[in-house]
This record gives structure tokens, C-alpha cells and sequence, in this order.
């Protein structure tokens, strides 16, 4: 549990999976070569709060598909995704983003240089997932 938030965050269950499934169509977020296991589920009692992804790529890994449920934002539930995310990995971090004063807090920097996976994210969300905010490559260098 996460202080007074009353939070748990863990590997979601089939059904909990499904629901986040769901709200990444629903948020517009990368659907790609979705995993269970790549998944952390934030819950408020046993109610599916948030949720994060650590993607691994042949290159890199990838923070994405970060998402909290309307009724359970600006409760701090999205930092605590992220800081699991960033705790459960010892490599590097990239991720692309249209809000990366959200990040920065953790350490992610803005870079232009990154590896191919992350030019063909950028690449599939200007093609797939256009806003008009502008889209941002960010790492967290782990030693």
C-alpha cells in the first residue's frame, strides 16, 4: 500500500488486464504488442485506479501506455506508477511524451538521440496518435 492513498501497484490480474486494455483504446495510447506481464496496475481497494508499462525493446527500454482512470487523477497515483516503473529496472529509460515537465521530477531528461525503437514510436504516434501538442523523446540514464 502507498501511504494514505490506499494504493496497491502489481502485476494485473486477466480481468484487470482486460480493463486496461480498454481504457488505452479509450485514452488513445499505444495498443501495440500488449503484454500482461509488461503491465503495472495501480488499485484503490480493488478498484483499477491507473496504469504503467515497462516495454522491452531489443535496444532499450520504454516507459509507455501510462494511464489514470478520470475519477483517480491528480491524486499522486500516476507519480507512483512511474517511480514502480523506474524501481523495478536498472537500465536506461526512454519514453515519448507531449508532457515532459511531468517526468523531469524523475530524472528523465529530453534527448535527441535515442535508439531505433524509439524513432519508430515517435514515428507511430505522429502518424497514429496526432495531438497538437508536439511529441518528446526523454531518458533516464541508470548507472
Amino acid at each position: 500500500m502507498l501511504n494514505n492513498l490506499q494504493l496497491s501497484l502489481r502485476v494485473p490480474t486477466d480481468i484487470e488486464f482486460s480493463q486496461i486494455c480498454f481504457f488505452i483504446n479509450e485514452f488513445e495510447l499505444d495498443n501495440r504488442e500488449l503484454q500482461k506481464k509488461q503491465f503495472t496496475a495501480a488499485l484503490r481497494d480493488t478498484i483499477l485506479a491507473g496504469f504503467g508499462r515497462l516495454r522491452e525493446h531489443n535496444s532499450c527500454l520504454e516507459l509507455c501506455s501510462l494511464g489514470v482512470i478520470a475519477q483517480h487523477r491528480r491524486k499522486g497515483i500516476g507519480k507512483a506508477i512511474v517511480t514502480k516503473l523506474i524501481n523495478n529496472s536498472s537500465k536506461d529509460i526512454y519514453l515519448v511524451c507531449i508532457i515532459p515537465e511531468f517526468f523531469i521530477p524523475f530524472g528523465f531528461q529530453i534527448t535527441e538521440e535515442y535508439p531505433p525503437s524509439i524513432q519508430n514510436k515517435i514515428n507511430y504516434c505522429t502518424s497514429e496518435l496526432a495531438v497538437p501538442e508536439k511529441y518528446t523523446a526523454m531518458v533516464l540514464r541508470r548507472l
